[in-house]
């Protein structure tokens, strides 16, 4: 993974499993969406969070 970044294919195999593996236990419509949103908005924040804390992490050294 560049940057610890998944490209387009990646993250819409990201999505499609978790659809799957929702759906299998009876998750489906908006409940599943929102599950889905809400980890998505979860990896970005910890990827954000990784960047910001290496950068600082440069910047003092």
């Amino acid at each position: 993974m560049k940057n610890n970044q998944l490209n387009q294919k990646q993250e819409l195999e990201v999505a499609a499993d978790v659809i799957e593996y929702l759906k299998e236990r009876g998750v489906e419509g908006i409940q599943a969406a929102c599950i889905l949103k809400t980890s998505a908005t979860h990896v970005e924040n910890r990827l954000a969070a990784q960047v910001f804390f290496n950068a600082i992490q440069k910047a003092l050294n």
